[in-house]
């Protein structure tokens, strides 16, 4: 009984004690006057300003930081995703320069597959620019003949006249069909010769 009424009277002394401390600890903060105040319960206002806890003896404990402003933490989320971008930015140009390496052990191996993928653009534009020369050709026969009819104030067929539209559509679409491939080949000519900077400079890094 002694030990169990022993244990329960340090219990409450301990529980006193921190009881004690807690009314004892105090605040010190700054207004924006610059005036010092010491409480035991700041105000809300005081959230606006940084705060030292101090202890029964008046020695700071710990420091609260200041409650950030809506534009400080609008300036903080813009640092953090510009960080993210960075660091995004970092993994994607460290895995282009893992494929990189991978993909050509030589300078003379990057030059082939590129002349290699210019070379099948290439030939896709000589074809697509026949077709749209064979399509123009076929137009010009078509409207001639529309001619020839109207100056003999003849008819104009239904057909002719869809013949005409159908082929002038045709070349539309080939013509979008070139614009895009002449477009592949000027990205591919800059891609590679961007791989091939790119290549040169991880080479003389020894990589």
């Amino acid at each position: 009984m002694n030990v169990v009424r022993n244990m329960l009277v340090v219990g409450s002394l301990v529980a006193l004690m921190a009881a004690t401390a807690a009314q004892a600890q105090m605040y010190r903060w700054t207004d924006e006057h610059g005036v010092v105040h010491y409480t035991d319960s700041p105000p809300p206002e005081a959230a606006r300003q940084e705060r030292r806890v101090l202890d029964e003896r008046g020695i700071t404990v710990r420091t609260l930081e200041r409650a950030r402003t809506e534009e400080e933490l609008e300036q903080q989320r813009q640092e953090q995703a510009r960080a993210e971008a960075e660091r995004q930015a970092r993994e994607e140009q460290e895995r282009r320069d893992r494929v990189l390496l991978q993909s050509f052990g030589t300078e003379r191996e990057l030059l082939n597959a590129r002349d290699d993928r210019l070379a099948m653009v290439d030939s896709q534009i000589s074809i697509t620019r026949e077709k749209i020369r064979t399509l123009e050709q076929q137009q010009t026969n078509l409207e001639e003949r529309r001619r020839r009819l109207a100056a003999q104030e003849r008819e104009i067929p239904e057909g002719l006249e869809q013949d005409i539209a159908s082929t002038q559509r045709q070349i539309l679409v080939q013509q979008r069909h070139l614009e895009e491939r002449q477009l592949e080949r000027e990205r591919l000519v800059e891609q590679f010769d961007a791989d091939l900077k790119r290549l040169r400079e991880l080479k003389a890094a020894g990589r």
